[in-house]
Parts: structure tokens; sequence; C-alpha cells
């Protein structure tokens, strides 16, 4: 795995704490890359909760060891005090494009001692195109997870998704590079 240790000690923690209390999340950001694509290093742990918990029962599960250092209305920013990792926690569902068929076809994958919850690749790609972060590694990675899965992609869902989201144009570009690319 290409994430620091302290990204993989603090994403463990996360995950426990999460599953204890019974909150449902998706891990995003470049931890789905482990498994999906060209692995990248990352330095902090971006989640998207996919049920309504509240923000003061989330700080209140939290408050042992994560500090909240920025708040908007769907996403708090938080510090692990025991690692120094940046945590970045998503309120809405829909905020990254997905949905709740996308819970229906999330994968539960092994991850340094744990399981944690990813969206499958067709969502995992919708939510970076979503996103649309020039200045980040959303284009690289959809592109990684593209030529990485090959045929196991469901184009079909992808397409559909992406018409969803009103990225299919992207999806096209991308598509259409592919085929350069592979032939």
């Amino acid at each position: 795995m290409y994430l620091p240790e302290q990204v993989k000690i603090c994403l463990k923690d996360l995950s426990r704490k999460l599953d204890r209390h019974n909150v449902k999340y998706i891990v995003l950001g470049a931890t789905p890359l482990q498994f999906y694509g060209r692995p990248r290093t990352s330095v902090d742990v971006d989640i998207v909760l996919t049920s309504y918990i509240g923000k003061e029962r989330l700080l209140k599960i939290l408050s042992d060891r994560y500090k909240v250092n920025y708040e908007e209305k769907i996403l708090l920013k938080f510090r692990d005090s025991l690692t120094g990792v940046g945590v970045d926690i998503i309120l809405s569902l829909r905020h990254v494009g997905l949905t709740r068929e996308s819970l229906k076809r999330v994968k539960k994958v092994r991850f340094n001692d744990s399981r944690i919850i990813i969206p499958c690749p067709e969502d995992y790609i919708i939510t970076k195109l979503v996103a649309r972060r020039p200045d980040m590694f959303d284009f690289s990675d959809v592109m990684s997870v593209l030529l990485y899965m090959g045929d196991k992609i469901n184009w079909e869902y992808l397409l559909k998704r992406a018409k969803q989201e009103k990225v299919l144009h992207l999806i096209e570009y991308y598509r259409e590079g592919l085929k350069r690319k592979v032939g």
C-alpha cells in the first residue's frame, strides 16, 4: 500500500470508531486507488457519511482524538491529534455524486487489519468527475482506474450514472482517450 503509515493508522481508528457506533460511511480519496488503479500516496483521509447522524453526535464520537479545524454545512475537517493526519468528513452523499443505488454497489475490502467500505469502481470514477478539481489528482485517478480495471468496468452502469450526474461528456472524453491508449 502506498499510503503512509500515519494515514493507515488514522483510517483504521476512524473505521473502528464509526463501525462501533453503527455509523455508515464510504471511504473516498486516494484509498480506493489501492484496489482499483495505480496506487498513489495521500496525506489525508476522505470519508462520506451515508446515513444522517448529526454533527453533534459525530463530534462526540470523534472527540477523544480528532479536533475540528474547519466546518461547513456539509463538510467537517479534522486533525488526528495522534498522527497529525487530516480527515475530511462529508455529511452529504449527494454532494460527492453518490446515490442510494451506489450504496448497493459498495465494496467491503480488507485494509490494515480491518475492513473498510469503498465505492464500486464506477461510482468512484463518478465521485472524481463530480469533484472536478484540476489542481488535484482527480483526472489522473480516473484514467488510472479505467486502465487498471479494463474490461471489469461496467460501462452500462458508468454511463447511466455519468448521465445522471451530468458528467457524461467527461466519460466520453476518457473513453476516447482509453481507446487511443490501449487500442
